[in-house]
């Protein structure tokens, strides 16, 4: 379900070159439910390529999810942090020529909004480990790599 929070308006971005920030806090995706209560906070780049085209950037993204651990099954807390996290909004996405390596997200022309949802969700999706260890099992892990190195 898409939230009304992150939809943000742009369209006097587009008209001309211009570069705009957003801050936020304590905002929540229904899609990542291990949320703590304090929520999405960060700040974000909107920077107009031109009037068909936005970069954005997440310069700074911090959140807490509640996670189990892989290993003894309690329950932890997990610090996100990220930046440098881009991506392109484009008012038509199936244009030719566009990277297929590059994050192209749509441009509502109809509304002059970009919603930046999507781009959040999956930058902390990224941020997700392969194994989720507690802090006491990842010091246990690595106490036994640091024993099988002798």
């Amino acid at each position: 379900m898409k939230n009304p929070e992150f939809k943000v308006k742009i369209s006097d971005l587009l008209m001309k070159q211009a570069t705009d920030t957003i801050r936020f806090e304590g905002k929540f995706l229904e899609e990542i439910p291990q949320l703590t209560s304090d929520g999405i906070s960060g700040e974000i780049t909107l920077q107009s390529l031109n009037h068909n085209a936005l970069l954005v950037t997440i310069d700074a993204l911090q959140c807490t999810l509640c996670e189990r651990c892989d290993r003894c099954t309690k329950e932890y807390l997990r610090p996100v942090s990220l930046s440098g996290y881009t991506a392109k909004y484009v008012v038509d996405p199936r244009v030719d020529g566009e990277d297929p390596e590059e994050d192209v997200l749509p441009i509502d022309v109809k509304n002059g909004v970009i919603d930046l949802q999507e781009l959040i969700y999956h930058a902390i999706q990224l941020q997700e480990p392969f194994v989720k260890y507690c802090p006491d099992c990842e010091n246990a892990s690595l106490e036994e790599d640091d024993l099988s190195d002798l």
